[in-house]
């Protein structure tokens, strides 16, 4: 069997009380293929969808075997930058993105090798935070997937009550109060803006780079969840021709990891050739 890949988290998992930030994806097969190309497009909770291929796509974190509860209880920064390994191993690499001028107009492509993307790794405290706001010491968790699928499609404000009910673990060592959280003011939201965000890992979606036509500085975002996304096209090509060629089922197939899977169709082309 295949080794897994191994990758480092930006944030990371609490396991045993210690914070663990190593983790392993799943070697591809072409059912996690298929499984992510079917997952993204035309999806309605983008955070969902996300948590079910890192369910399939994570063999492990911090040396135990990765449960739904794990995936939930991830950061942001760790399911993008999970996400972005997978791409990469996906696209075999790096792969092309496409962007359109600001100035003169024109299309340009643009290589990107999701590891290298700028990442911020977490502060100390990690995934909590403490913040004194007044009189008042605060006590806080930074926001993970299970919060992010639960906000999913409200409106700001009721999203913003629900994510601060969530992250607001106590007040002066104490439950928080009723009405504590409506009675903030913007001043006080942005402190506890700060306070997450010093302690919160982060992963730079930004790129700047240059039109190859007029050389006007252009600025490119990267939606880390959806550059997973490859289509199905490539897979069930591969599929049809090793069917086509040994009478093999499609689950059989699709079971294969994409090296041995290749490697038959190397063999098909080397063949042919012959």
């Amino acid at each position: 069997m295949e080794a897994g890949i191994s990758i480092t988290l930006p944030g990371g998992l609490l396991v045993g009380g210690r914070r663990r930030r190593d983790a392993e994806l799943r070697p591809l097969d072409g059912c996690l293929e298929e499984r992510v190309s079917a997952a993204m497009p035309g999806i309605e909770n983008l955070h969902a969808a996300v948590s079910d291929i890192l369910c399939a796509a994570l063999l492990s974190i911090g040396g135990e075997a990765v449960s739904p509860e794990h995936v939930a209880s991830l950061t942001m920064a760790d399911r993008q930058w999970i996400m972005l390994n997978l791409a990469r191993e996906l696209h075999g690499g790096g792969y092309w993105l496409k962007g359109l001028c600001d100035d003169c107009g024109q299309p340009f492509d643009m290589f990107l090798d999701p590891i290298r993307l700028p990442v911020k790794n977490a502060g100390d405290g990690f995934p909590f935070a403490e913040l004194d706001l007044g009189d008042d010491r605060l006590r806080l968790r930074i926001p993970t997937g299970a919060d992010q699928e639960r906000i999913a499609g409200l409106e700001a404000e009721e999203a913003f009550a629900a994510l601060m009910s969530a992250c607001l673990l106590s007040v002066n060592g104490k439950p928080v109060p009723a009405g504590y959280i409506d009675a903030l003011d913007a001043e006080a939201v942005k402190k506890i803006d700060d306070a997450l965000d010093d302690v919160s890992p982060y992963i730079g979606t930004t790129i700047d780079t240059a039109c190859p036509e007029c050389k006007r500085p252009q600025r490119m975002e990267i939606n880390p969840y959806l550059s997973a996304a490859a289509g199905h096209e490539a897979l069930f090509q591969e599929v049809h021709m090793l069917a086509s060629e040994y009478h093999w089922s499609e689950r059989d197939i699709l079971s294969l990891s994409r090296k041995r899977r290749r490697l038959y169709i190397s063999l098909i082309e080397s063949g042919r050739n012959v």
